[in-house]
């Protein structure tokens, strides 16, 4: 008896973000079966799920996989290739890691379990602009939409068909960072959240969103803490500071005859870290933010007000160019400024209420403290530009460079337009102007 030859089924399967003014982001997947006479689906995403169009993506694939024989040929067209290289290029190590350290896994296993119960191929492709594929799935893109918009969630069935999943963490050819990982979850999952953490983490969302027009998840919060443009010392000040590990404030509060290091002796407030950084009267804070504003301001671009949310959460700023494009260069310079500007004035204080008894810095040390940070950071990228990693490309690319640092540089009209070889290159003075003797111990006479 001959078998049957299984049908072919194209589906448009499509993921989107709907981000309305004000308010969180909310996600929702859709999917359309080409020459089917049932109407497409389209369902938003619980609010529990990472609202994000790289999980939408993931739900859209699972709905039009369900939606099939397992004996069906599949071919699912979508606009982004997530689902295609996830599944083909790093599902093989995820399983041997036993999902370890995998963001949204329930819904990458799921997926992942309804292709191994399948008893035909599964093909993924993207549609490529201006194909006829391409318009399928905007069509689905705009219900996809239409559901993000509505009021109710969609309770997701994520149970895995039988005899699908592997049974966990290989021992065999794992490293040993793995297992640490693996142990550190398990932990994880056991600890009550922190007050204070949950705390900051709603200031910096809510600041995100407020300043930069961007909904981000706590998720995107910590990955920022570890971005490449911050150096070591100011990114794990940032982590602390999220975490409200600093020994300051309230700390002091609970520990018999040091109350008295809560309060702060210039303001007779509460010196906790948005008093330090933001509201402190004491020479320094104010004086930094200025030199860096007065720096920033040197693009053309307006500078952000300083908050403790945007200190805290400055790697997730986003600037656009007149195309709107994110402009790396004002992205890259922003995080450098505020990490740094933060530290130096956490540095300054520590200095004041520690090592000077309450003296505060003159106003040409705090100057001349701030120039040295910045162009010390200059002059690392110039080297980390012209250094060789492995023998082929540099450390850090001169392209991120130029953009980082061009137009903020002293006689930069008459540096060359590559001037990453010249061997005395700083930051222009502009940020510093001559002060008069009465503005002198007051202020940096920057407007």
């Amino acid at each position: 008896m001959e078998t049957p030859v299984p049908q072919n089924a194209v589906i448009y399967a499509v993921g989107v973000i709907h981000t309305p003014p004000g308010k969180a982001a909310t996600a929702a997947a859709a999917f359309s079966v080409e020459g089917s006479e049932n109407v497409p689906v389209g369902k938003r995403l619980p609010t529990a799920n990472d609202q994000s169009q790289y999980v939408a993506e993931f739900f859209a694939a699972l709905m039009a996989i369900r939606s099939v024989k397992d004996s069906t040929t599949l071919t699912i067209y979508s606009t982004q290739p997530y689902v295609q290289e996830a599944m083909n290029k790093k599902l093989q190590r995820w399983e041997h890691e036993g999902w370890v350290g995998v963001q949204n896994k329930d819904i990458l296993r799921c997926v992942a379990a309804e292709l191994k119960a399948r008893k035909a191929p599964t093909y993924f492709r993207v549609a490529e602009p201006g194909t006829a594929a391409r318009e399928a799935c905007k069509r689905v893109a705009r219900l996809a939409k239409r559901a993000a918009r509505g009021s109710v969630a969609t309770n997701w069935d994520l149970t895995l068909p039988p005899n699908t999943a592997l049974p966990g963490l290989s021992l065999q050819g794992n490293r040993q960072k793995i297992f640490y990982r693996s142990i550190r979850e398990e932990k994880t999952k056991k600890l009550a959240p922190r007050p204070s953490t949950e705390r900051h983490l709603k200031v910096i969302r809510e600041a995100v969103c407020e300043t930069f027009g961007r909904h981000v998840s706590d998720a995107d919060i910590w990955a920022s803490l570890t971005a490449k443009d911050f150096l070591p010392k100011p990114a794990q000040f940032l982590w602390r500071g999220v975490h409200n590990a600093h020994k300051i404030g309230s700390y002091w509060t609970h520990i018999p005859e040091c109350e008295e290091r809560a309060i702060c002796r210039d303001c007779g407030e509460l010196e906790d870290l948005d008093h330090i950084l933001v509201r402190c009267k004491s020479p320094g804070r104010e004086m930094v933010w200025k030199a860096a504003g007065t720096l920033w301001r040197e693009r053309g671009a307006v500078w952000p007000e300083v908050l403790l949310g945007t200190i805290l959460g400055c790697g997730l700023a986003e600037f656009r160019d007149d195309k709107g494009k994110v402009d790396r260069g004002a992205r890259r310079l922003y995080r450098v400024l505020m990490s740094e500007s933060a530290y130096l004035i956490w540095r300054l204080r520590n200095d004041r209420v520690i090592d000077r008894d309450g003296a505060p810095a003159s106003t040409e040390e705090i100057a001349n403290k701030f120039k040295f940070v910045v162009n010390q950071r200059l002059q690392m990228d110039k080297i980390l530009a012209n250094r060789p990693r492995r023998g082929r490309r540099p450390a850090l690319p001169p392209k991120v460079v130029l953009e980082t640092w061009s137009g903020l540089l002293d006689n930069g009209q008459n540096l060359p337009a590559d001037w990453l070889s010249e061997p005395r290159v700083l930051v222009g003075n502009r940020a510093f102007p001559p002060r008069t003797p009465d503005q002198r111990g007051n202020s940096l006479g920057i407007g």
